[in-house]
């Protein structure tokens, strides 16, 4: 096969996986769960071609979730994750982005999570969502990656990851009966609490440099 066709074979998948993303992201948007199906009948798609991406219903809900928080909200995140500054004003600028993403499209969000709950006969193999939060918080925590070293910044990393995300709303708004700006004060409460914490473990006692968290 030639460049010329392989290049027009790839124009055509990407214009098919754009129409079935652009149907399930307005099924997203409406707070509906979307199937497979009904994707595929809305973007005007055979069954059989949408399957072909999307093999099953989570795959097509984590998907959609990240079109619906559309990419210049969470490129802000990573933004956040990367100005200069140390660990703690990264990580706090994080926390803050990231509670203003969920917020904003937490009707998606909360769609997607009851999607996977429904889809998953079985917890243990409940389909792994995507994994945002960990790349950003690390990209947060990189001055300290000396200092900490990969076991406990991996362990931070995976701790903080509970400051973030939907599932940090459900617990703080749902279950605490916080508001939106008394849930993101926790958050950033905590997720510097976890920092501390962390940086006490490699402090030598007396040292007090783990305050200024750079």
């Amino acid at each position: 096969m030639s460049s010329y066709e392989s290049f027009g074979r790839m124009n055509q998948k990407g214009r098919t996986r754009a129409a079935l993303m652009a149907a399930a992201t307005q099924i997203v948007r409406r707070g509906e769960i979307p199937t497979v199906v009904q994707v595929a009948d809305a973007a005007l798609i055979s069954k059989s071609t949408a399957y072909r991406y999307f093999p099953s219903q989570e795959a097509l809900i984590a998907e959609a979730l990240l079109d619906v928080a559309n990419r210049s909200d969470l490129d802000a995140v990573y933004a956040a994750a990367r100005t200069p500054g140390s660990a703690a004003a990264r990580l706090d600028a994080v926390v803050r982005a990231d509670h203003a993403l969920v917020i904003k499209h937490e009707a998606a969000f909360r769609a997607t999570i009851r999607a996977m709950l429904a889809a998953a006969s079985d917890p243990a193999v409940a389909p792994r969502r995507p994994g945002n939060r960990l790349r950003y918080l690390a990209d947060a925590l990189e001055p300290l990656h000396a200092r900490l070293g990969a076991a406990r910044l991996k362990r931070l990393v995976t701790a903080l990851a509970m400051c973030v995300g939907v599932e940090s709303i459900i617990v703080t708004k749902d279950i605490c009966g916080l508001s939106p700006a008394e849930s993101e004060a926790v958050k950033r409460w905590a997720a510097a609490a976890l920092l501390h914490a962390a940086l006490d473990e490699v402090t030598p006692p007396g040292d007090g440099s783990s305050a200024k968290c750079k």
